[in-house]
């Protein structure tokens, strides 16, 4: 979590001009949390917390839905950014710092987000605890992963005869070859392994930005390409067949 902190706070790096470039992955994410969302009932009443929230990039399809919604950020830069929502969204309150080290009382949340964060983490599991610490009985966690399965690898592995591929469930460490920040994919097993031991259970897991490719989005206008997202999130979660470079968990704390 250092690296990304830091290049967070870094003033030549626009975080949101980065999603701006990315409106299909931006849309097909909200699309998919909107669907979980849905799934959660008596919000009005219950408190959510989004992890590592940056700018509040989801916050808008919450806000309205929570009585409470805390926003915990370890960027300064990117914190400062989140708290203009505070003009449209009174409900939202804000806090610096990691959810490891944050003083966040155990049992004091309905649901917690953990979106676009696990692909900059060699040891999941921890935040995976600290999220059991903070939820209460029954709570909700949405989590988001890069997704090692996608199908553009299947079809590398095919190729080059990689069949073991298709077999171990061991995280794919991918800012090596790119030499950057810290990135890795998980495969989906792994992750509901890792749920599973640590007191949850998987209510919907499916694929999220299935077109993401530089060809379909010179085909195809964003308006049909997120109706496309839609309908192959929906298959992806029927025939859990999760081809998509991200996947989208609800998990229920037992």
């Amino acid at each position: 979590m250092t690296k990304k902190t830091t290049s967070y706070d870094d003033p030549s790096f626009d975080y949101q001009r980065y999603w701006q470039t990315r409106k299909y992955e931006d849309q097909s994410e909200k699309i998919a949390l909107v669907k979980l969302l849905r799934l959660i009932p008596n919000k009005k009443n219950k408190k959510i917390v989004d992890i590592s929230a940056g700018f509040g990039r989801l916050a808008t399809q919450y806000a309205p839905l929570f009585k409470k919604c805390l926003l915990l950020e370890p960027s300064e830069k990117l914190l400062q950014e989140a708290k203009r929502l505070k003009t449209k969204h009174k409900n939202l309150r804000f806090e610096k710092g990691f959810l490891e080290k944050s003083p966040l009382k155990e049992g004091s949340f309905d649901v917690a987000l953990l979106i676009r964060v696990l692909h900059h983490l060699k040891d999941p599991e921890n935040i995976i605890k600290e999220i059991n610490k903070i939820l209460k009985p029954k709570g909700f966690l949405i989590l988001e992963f890069a997704n090692k399965f996608h199908l553009k690898n299947r079809i590398k592995a095919f190729f080059k005869m990689n069949f073991g591929f298709f077999t171990e469930h061991q995280p794919e460490d991918i800012h090596k070859k790119r030499k950057g920040p810290l990135f890795i994919n998980y495969h989906p097993n792994q992750i509901k392994t890792l749920l599973l031991s640590n007191g949850f259970r998987i209510n919907k897991c499916f694929s999220v930005s299935n077109l993401r490719h530089s060809v379909f989005k010179k085909i195809f206008p964003l308006k049909i390409l997120l109706l496309l997202e839609k309908s192959q999130q929906f298959l992806s979660e029927v025939f859990n067949n999760y081809t998509g470079p991200s996947l989208f968990i609800l998990a229920q704390k037992k």
